[in-house]
């Protein structure tokens, strides 16, 4: 009987694992020399409209950060993010989000700086048609600034959570959830993907790029 029973969970947390990845939209990670590649299926039964960080936050448990990249990088031993190739947006959405985001900060009056984002900052907005699969390409940079000291470390690739943005109090999060609330049409808004692996990259000081 307790045999049954221990089969029986093991069969239904399979059956829901796999429900889960049925109906949702799953992010895999290819690393290719020095670039990255989110490769994202759509397996929601629907098309889509979605959003990719236009930078990818690396970290490490050696620094006490959640990235590498920011204002302070000069105190980091190594510097380690992804930026987005441009025009990888779906134009029309992209055009909409943009909007959006400079309504906003009209509102709040920081309008000064619109058009002064890096370009790693924002996000893209993306189309994705139910069953198909798309690949968004990111440069990875690593940076250490001399003199270049020995230094090794495992750094993990942290996911823009745009789950917890879209609830939270975060500056970005106004904007976002206006745009989230867009009619799309046909297609619905995914706030956040399934990940179907973590990316972790070895460093040392032999990876640095000037």
């Amino acid at each position: 009987m307790i045999k049954y029973i221990y089969r029986l969970i093991g069969f239904v947390l399979l059956f829901s694992c796999k429900e889960q990845h049925k109906n949702t939209l799953n992010l895999k990670y290819i690393k290719n020399s020095k670039n990255i590649y989110l490769q994202f299926k759509n397996n929601t039964g629907k098309d889509i409209i979605f959003l990719v960080p236009n930078s990818l936050e690396f970290g490490t448990k050696n620094i006490k950060s959640y990235s590498t990249r920011g204002s302070r990088e000069e105190d980091y031993p190594l510097n380690v993010y992804a930026i987005i190739e441009p025009r990888q947006f779906s134009e029309s959405f992209q055009k909409k989000l943009d909007s959006i985001h400079n309504t906003y900060l009209t509102e709040i009056g920081n309008s000064a700086f619109i058009g002064d984002e890096r370009p790693g900052d924002g996000n893209s907005a993306l189309y994705l048609k139910n069953n198909n699969i798309i690949k968004v390409k990111y440069k990875l940079t690593i940076k250490q600034s001399p003199p270049i000291e020995k230094y090794s470390s495992k750094f993990k690739q942290n996911y823009y959570p745009y789950d917890k943005v879209l609830k939270g109090n975060y500056p970005e999060g106004e904007y976002l959830r206006r745009f989230s609330k867009l009619n799309f049409g046909k297609a619905k808004f995914v706030a956040q993907p399934v990940i179907e692996d973590s990316l972790f990259i070895n460093i040392t000081e032999n990876d640095v790029n000037y």
